[in-house]
Parts: structure tokens; sequence; C-alpha cells
């Protein structure tokens, strides 16, 4: 559900700032409320702040020309908004603070973004497996395995459906994991072998509790599911708060998103999108919002002062066992577009 929150804002200028809004589209869960108050208090600007589970939401927002300065696009959908009209260029590289991003995650922005114009990476993460491990290992009759099989064996989601398993209604997620798990890249296969995949996952769907990103942390907790394909950040917040789920991260590898701060075509405040990005860019900022929300800042300069802090915090790198999501071909891509929402919601894929 979409909510939204007043919050008071940051002013460029006493002059700017005066009668100024500015509505931002975020995901769920993905800041610290106490940074649009200090924001507010900084600037002025009231922010109204709405939330959304995926990307096509956000997608459907904007392709509506929905009232919204400042969206938070992941990399699956970054470069198709752009080339759909979607996105304006605010010389993202010209912002303070711009200068000491990771540099590889820049690079896997590069391909969307050569002139980095159009986005400023706000948070990165990885997808992985939470786990409520004594459901799961009475399930499987033994320890739990470090493998996506847990949610893509035939064998091993049949076992584990009686404690109930769940993916996320993620569509080039799942399916960039299957094809990744089965040793392929999603960049790379045809029409016929995605199609092959997709009926796979259509024969898989009847053992999954379900498929959504809502309440399966809640779930796994209250022992209601035992496996769940997760972003890393909520399965982490929940093991800080002593929740019964663990994070598993696949021998096989994780699929690394980059979350990305961008202003719609149609945005109504443009300087004030831009102060509030720049503002998340300082680096006490950016470690708040990381610390809050678990996920991986890509600020150098907050990474540091993450990492000096005596408190325990995840700060997990970028490794070789880390891939990013690589786009299908226009076919593909389109394929699993219209059968998604018929895995979703359990219906039989067509033959």
């Amino acid at each position: 559900m979409k909510k939204w929150i007043a919050a008071p804002l940051l002013a460029l200028s006493v002059a700017a700032a005066e009668a100024q809004s500015l509505n931002v589209a975020n995901w769920s869960d993905y800041i610290d409320p106490a940074v649009l108050e200090a924001f507010t208090r900084e600037t002025g600007i009231a922010v109204n702040y709405q939330t959304y589970d995926n990307d096509q939401e956000v997608y459907d927002l904007l392709k509506k020309g929905a009232s919204l300065d400042v969206v938070v696009p992941s990399t699956d959908n970054f470069g198709k908004l752009i080339e759909e009209g979607l996105l304006r260029p605010y010389a993202a590289a010209s912002l303070p603070g711009f200068e000491v991003l990771e540099p590889l995650i820049m690079t896997r922005l590069s391909g969307h973004d050569p002139a980095r114009e159009y986005g400023v990476p706000y948070l990165w993460g990885s997808i992985g497996l939470a786990v409520n491990v004594p459901l799961a290992e009475a399930a499987l009759g033994g320890p739990v395995p470090r493998t996506w099989g847990l949610v893509f064996d035939k064998e091993l989601v049949r076992r584990l459906s009686s404690c109930g398993v769940t993916v996320l209604d993620s569509a080039n997620d799942v399916v960039s994991l299957l094809v990744n798990y089965r040793g392929r890249s999603l960049s790379h296969i045809g029409e016929n072998y995605a199609s092959r995949s997709l009926q796979y996952l259509g024969e898989l769907r009847p053992h999954y509790r379900y498929v959504g990103g809502d309440d399966y942390i809640d779930d796994l907790s209250a022992g209601k599911n035992c496996v769940s394909m997760a972003w890393t950040g909520d399965a982490l917040a929940a093991e800080a708060q002593g929740q019964a789920v663990k994070l598993i991260e696949p021998e096989e590898g994780s699929l690394v998103f980059v979350d990305i701060l961008a202003i719609p075509t149609a945005a109504q405040n443009v300087e004030g999108a831009k102060a509030f990005i720049s503002y998340l860019l300082r680096p006490e900022v950016s470690a708040q919002i990381a610390r809050a929300t678990y996920y991986q800042t890509p600020n150098t300069k907050a990474r540091q002062m993450l990492e000096s802090s005596d408190e325990h915090f995840h700060a997990a790198k970028l490794s070789a066992g880390m891939f990013g999501y690589m786009a299908p071909k226009a076919e593909v891509g389109k394929l699993i577009e219209e059968s998604w929402p018929r895995l979703q919601q359990g219906q039989p894929a067509p033959r």
C-alpha cells in the first residue's frame, strides 16, 4: 500500500524554499525518517514521501504522469526510463559528493548513463535467501545447504513446501537468478530458453506459498514460512532485531542491485529535487541511511565512517560471487513481462 508522509524539508535559499514542497517516491522501508525531518528543518521544503514495492509501480506512476520530483528506480528499470524519456538529465555528476561514489558501482551504471547526467546511486544490495533454520532443517531432515536450489530445485522445493517457500515479486530478478543457477546469463538467452525457464517456474509455482515482497520477513519470523528469496537488507535487519531469520548467501552467487536517485521529466520542483539528492550525498547522511536500512552505501566516505565506528554493521563488499543485472534481449524482456502476472497469481502458463 502506498503512503504519503508529510515532513518539513530543506531549501536552497529562503526565496526558493518559500511555499515549496517536494514529492518523493521510494522503496518501502528504505530511508531513515529522521533524514526527511532533518532535511526539512534545514531547508524549509515540505516533503511528501510515497512508497512502492516494485519497479513496475514506479514505471506505471511515471507513465501516468504522476506529480513526482524524485524517484528511486533500480538498475533493472533505470535504462528503460531514460530511453522512454521519463527521466530528465540534471548534471548528476556535478553535485557535491558525487566524486566519492564507489567506482565499481559507477561502472555498473555507465551502460545506462555514460555521461553521468541522469542519476546518483543511492544504496546497493543483493538478493539472497532468508531462512527460518529450525523449520527448514526439520523439513529437509538435515543442515540447510547454501544454494539457490532451495527455491529452484524441484525436489528441494517440494520438501520445503511443507513449511513454506516464497520468491520475490520481481520478474527479471527471479528469472535472472534461475538462469544463473543453471549456468547461463539472462542477457544471452533467447526466447526459447526463456520460455522453458518460465515454464519451469510455472511448474514450481504450486509449491511456492506466494510470490511477493511485503510480508515474507514477518511470516518467516512467525513460522509461517521457512525459506524466502529476500532482499539482503530485510534479512539483515530481521537478524539484528533477534527475529528467527538467518541470511544465507548462496554459493552460486548473488544478484547485485543498485537503486538510483533520479528526477522525472514531469518534475515540478527540479531545484528542490537536486537539493534533496545533494543532501543525501553527504557522507554522514548516507551513513545514517545505510545504518537504518541495513543496505549498503555507495558513498566511500560514508562507508569509512561506518567501518571505523564501534557499532556492529554488516558492510558487505562487492565480490566476484556477485553478478549485476544484465538486461535481456528485447523479445525476451517482453516475454517475461507478459508471462509474469500469470505466474505471480499462480495461473498456468500457456504452452
